[in-house]
């Protein structure tokens, strides 16, 4: 997405659906362990929120744009948002599946006095699927992930005039990450847990590189649920054929994990 990854997070969302990364202790965000069925199967919902700023930049052609938003310049040029978690757990396998959406306009800055600034409107989709081995079982716990992102970005450029006339700028991308990665999860006390998660991807083979970290602390509110509140930094570089796309997102994240 435009800018440095349009790290997003609608803190009304954050609130409302209190969400966050789902996970039965190995999930993005780890879940309270909910009563296994009949088939051995466990689940894990995870809505989340993340209450993140983006910087970096967005190219198109010659045309570079720097973009450097606060969250509350994020809620305030966000269009909309959607973001959920999803794990499916039998044994010591698993299979996670997390994804975002969103839209956003904002400012962006234009080296050289050619055009004076842009507006930038940036919509992004990042679906993750990942299998998951826990490797290590107990009060503490270790996945070790690896599977595929797929990212697709559209990208607007209005750029304002400068010694140049103004002009629209628009490009497409999409493409799809290999990924690999590790969950850790630390049970503090019967309530309370710790968690570290950290991927890496991409390695040329989509972006130049993709990768990201995640860590925090929760709470289990009952049998079945839990409350998350952490921190998450996201930094992707992709280029091609003339379409930049290096951005950082990052910021807090507060999510509901429930388990069945």
């Amino acid at each position: 997405m435009t800018i440095k990854h349009i790290q997003l997070a609608t803190l009304a969302t954050l609130l409302a659906s209190a969400p966050l990364h789902a996970g039965e202790k190995d999930a993005i965000i780890p879940v309270p362990q909910a009563p296994a069925s009949d088939d051995g199967w466990q689940f894990t919902l995870s809505p989340y929120a993340w209450a993140a700023g983006l910087d970096g930049s967005v190219g198109i052609g010659n045309v570079v744009a720097d973009v450097d938003q606060s969250f509350s310049d994020i809620i305030e040029n966000l269009d909309m948002a959607a973001m959920l978690h999803f794990e499916a757990r039998k044994g010591r396998w698993a299979f996670m599946l997390d994804g975002f959406w969103l839209r956003l306009e904002a400012d962006a800055d234009t080296p050289g006095p050619f055009y004076d600034g842009a507006e930038a409107e940036v919509e992004e989709l990042r679906l993750s699927g990942l299998v998951a081995y826990r490797a290590i079982e107990g009060p503490t716990t270790l996945d070790l992930l690896t599977g595929l992102s797929y990212f697709s970005v559209d990208t607007d450029l209005e750029l304002t005039p400068g010694l140049l006339a103004g002009r629209e700028l628009s490009s497409s991308k999409n493409w799809i990450d290999p990924v690999l990665g590790f969950h850790l999860r630390h049970e503090l006390c019967e309530r309370w847990f710790a968690m570290l998660r950290g991927e890496i991807g991409g390695f040329g083979a989509g972006s130049d590189l993709t990768w990201q970290v995640m860590t925090g602390v929760g709470y289990r509110t009952g049998e079945s649920s839990e409350v998350f509140l952490g921190y998450r930094h996201l930094d992707i570089d992709y280029s091609d054929n003339g379409f930049t796309y290096d951005t950082v997102t990052s910021g807090i994240i507060l999510g509901m994990n429930f388990s069945f």
